[in-house]
């Protein structure tokens, strides 16, 4: 696993959100991927899904941008899966003209449309060797937030998106070997997101899991936790240690 962006919406921590598994799918598109991917070896025809955890900008706004620059560079390259919350289609169109302009983003359509698959909670899809399940958290109100789990023959790894410590996170810190999960605050609570009492809490709750911690507003270390920062590349073991 690789950390394109390791930083809260509004700090100077990082890039914000975007982590690539195998480099074939990417958990969220908050960070500049069209750069950031090539600079770690990935050519960005090579990704096969995006999983989008849920519709604010540092989760999702670099995704017109991704798209616009595989239509270009990669013609040929297969549809893009793009997998997310109820509303993802008409935002990433509303964000496609903003971005590009309409006239260039319905020439991005239309030269290579992506496949955009709105799932709930419990919902499985396969992308390549990785089965994603969703899992609904609390953040926003108005919108329709998403955790995912994706399991490979290798190892099992949980990507909270942001949350806060509902029964959803609670579930999937169980069943996972390593858990990327965002810690916005430190020295007090953050509205709608976890600080870290609450992480540590998950962690005590969830002993055999690895916690990686990301989405980071101060670079402060959580002790018996990775902490993300970007660029940093992780080779993950099903032991949950590794």
């Amino acid at each position: 696993m690789a950390i394109l962006g390791s930083g809260a919406a509004f700090a100077d921590t990082g890039h914000q959100a975007g982590y690539l598994v195998d480099g074939s799918l990417l958990l969220d598109c908050g960070a500049p991927a069209a750069v950031l991917l090539p600079r770690m070896g990935v050519d960005v025809g090579d990704l096969q899904a995006v999983a989008i955890t849920h519709l604010h900008g540092d989760h999702v706004g670099q995704l017109p941008t991704l798209l616009a620059a595989r239509a270009l560079r990669r013609p040929q390259a297969a549809p893009l899966l793009l997998i997310g919350p109820r509303g993802l289609e008409g935002h990433i169109a509303t964000l496609g003209d903003l971005a590009i302009g309409k006239r260039f983003w319905d020439a991005t359509m239309a030269a290579n449309p992506p496949i955009i698959k709105e799932v709930e909670d419990g919902d499985l899809h396969r992308v390549g060797n990785h089965v994603l399940q969703a899992f609904e958290v609390e953040h926003a109100e108005s919108l329709h937030c998403l955790a995912f789990r994706v399991e490979s023959p290798e190892v099992v790894l949980g990507y909270s998106g942001d949350t806060t410590l509902c029964a959803g996170i609670r579930r999937l810190s169980k069943m996972v070997d390593h858990l990327l999960c965002e810690c916005t605050g430190w020295s007090a609570p953050a509205p709608i997101h976890l600080w870290r009492e609450e992480v540590e809490e998950l962690m005590r709750d969830a002993p055999r899991t690895s916690f990686i911690l990301t989405h980071l507003s101060e670079r402060r270390p959580v002790p018996g936790a990775i902490l993300a920062s970007d660029g940093l590349r992780l080779r993950l073991s099903r032991s949950g240690r590794g």
